[in-house]
């Protein structure tokens, strides 16, 4: 059991995972060596009085490939459109680890919510939620429950037992005193914010939930609009803002529910951008009309581009409900835009263990994940990764020959898939995109350089007589490959570099 759960392991990480071949093909790179061929070339072009050519006439409109790996005879087959993220060219760019300031975040906030002032939702007692409490700090401990609770930890002390009595008795006060002034029928309004967040908070468990309505619901927070905000110091995922859902509902609608799923899992389906025009079954408005609704709440906090858009649904993997999708909508997938060039959408975060405390450090990749309903409701929306541009290092970067990348691409692929299981699979390649990715500088955790890659995305099918040939694996916000356009490097995107 345990061998089959750890090649399920490998298999579903073979986009960071190779066996070892002659020389490493992912290492961490210099990236001063990195920043000084990226200048000899600007340099070199500038005194011969050349610029480069647009990205988009340097390359074909496909990229094609059909062979098989000679290692275990996976069918390698790629015939897809290479989406080009600029305009013009690629620049490098070094950024560093950002943060949503608290005004940010309250305009932000004002903005999804529709509402001038933000007010803080708590959970509102009935008259019976109080006299179930009331009842249960009334119960005073026994002598048995005491002596238990000092034998549970050799820290439990007597004073620290009087201490917590004494906090119990004016907690005890405090409902006492709110049971007496209850009036039925009578409904407090919820405090309004003032920026902070609760005393003492863990930004990566603590947050403070926002609402628009001083009287909005009080029994969930999922029965009204929200905004869920972690704090400044939360730098991976700061907040997260999610549309009420219908008390009989019976429906999830977390951003993530829908922007998770990868083509084809569950029925969700990635439209192609030829494709953003129409409008899907059941929507009255079009992808198109979807990604700009969703590009106007991020008006002011930077330019985005559209990475994707799918039409999606909220069936989650496990439980009663599992597999059924309740609601569809569309998932909109945003990436920040630099000097005219966008960003790749990953859903990875790069990850190093400190050497002293051996604690994981992580860094998520920039993207915005909004979900819009068909009609055009906003059902969600979150953004993680911020960055902040440092310096842009170069304005213009040659980039390796197509050729150079197709024999890269190959060499590689062959690395990836050299297991036993994989024998007699298909690998098909449906998105080739070549755009800028975020690389670690070396030995940094904090900042990094935006470069122009190759991204790889599709699927991987065994054969049906392979022992795995019901799971197909989805290569979507987990690319199959990453290939650096400068130097050809293979790029880890949980390395990071």
């Amino acid at each position: 059991m345990k061998r089959i759960i750890a090649i399920l392991l490998m298999f579903c990480m073979l986009a960071a995972c190779q066996p070892t071949p002659e020389k490493d093909a992912v290492r961490q790179k210099d990236s001063n060596v990195l920043i000084d061929t990226v200048l000899t070339e600007q340099q070199a072009q500038q005194e011969r009085g050349e610029a480069l050519p647009k990205v988009r006439d340097q390359v074909p409109d496909h990229f094609t490939a059909d062979f098989y790996t000679p290692a275990k005879n996976v069918h390698v087959m790629v015939d897809a459109p290479i989406r080009v993220l600029t305009d013009d060219v690629f620049p490098v760019i070094r950024v560093e680890r950002g943060k949503l300031k608290t005004e940010d975040a309250m305009l932000l906030a004002k903005r999804l919510l529709g509402s001038d002032k933000l007010y803080v939702w708590t959970y509102r007692m009935t008259r019976e939620d109080l006299e179930r409490e009331i009842a249960v700090y009334m119960h005073e401990p026994t002598p048995e429950e005491k002596a238990e609770w000092m034998r549970d930890d050799p820290e439990n002390t007597e004073e620290l037992w009087n201490e917590n009595m004494e906090t119990r008795r004016k907690e005890l006060e405090a409902l006492q005193e709110q049971y007496r002034n209850f009036t039925d029928g009578e409904t407090q309004p919820f405090p309004e914010w003032d920026g902070t967040m609760p005393e003492d908070s863990n930004p990566y468990f603590d947050s403070v939930t926002l609402v628009g309505d001083p009287y909005a619901n009080g029994k969930s927070a999922l029965y009204c609009d929200h905004f869920e905000w972690h704090g400044e110091d939360n730098d991976d995922w700061p907040f997260s803002y999610t549309a009420a859902v219908a008390p009989d509902a019976n429906e999830t609608l977390w951003p993530s529910v829908f922007g998770d799923k990868s083509n084809g899992e569950m029925g969700a389906e990635r439209i192609a951008p030829d494709r953003w025009g129409e409008a899907c079954d059941g929507a009255s408005i079009t992808a198109g009309k979807a990604a700009e609704i969703a590009l106007s709440y991020m008006n002011g906090f930077g330019e985005f581009t559209v990475a994707d858009i799918y039409w999606t649904n909220n069936s989650v993997s496990g439980g009663e409900g599992a597999f059924i999708p309740h609601t569809w909508a569309y998932g909109v997938r945003l990436t920040p835009k630099l000097h005219g060039a966008g960003t790749v959408f990953c859903k990875l975060q790069a990850s190093e263990n400190d050497p002293i405390t051996d604690v994981s450090r992580g860094w998520e990749y920039s993207r915005v994940i909004a979900i819009v309903g068909g009609d055009g409701t906003l059902l969600g929306l979150g953004w993680s990764g911020v960055i902040r541009e440092a310096e842009i290092l170069s304005e213009t970067t040659t980039l390796l020959p197509l050729e150079e990348i197709q024999t890269i691409f190959e060499e590689q692929i062959n690395r990836q898939l050299a297991y036993e299981e994989m024998r007699d699979a298909v690998l098909s390649v449906d998105d080739v995109q070549l755009g800028l990715f975020r690389i670690r500088e070396k030995n940094d955790m904090e900042h990094g350089l935006l470069v122009p890659v190759w991204f790889f995305r599709g699927t991987l099918t065994p054969a049906e007589t392979s022992k795995w040939s019901g799971f197909i694996q989805y290569y979507d916000g987990a690319p199959i490959m990453i290939i650096n356009a400068i130097d050809g490097s293979i790029i880890d995107p949980e390395n990071g570099y």
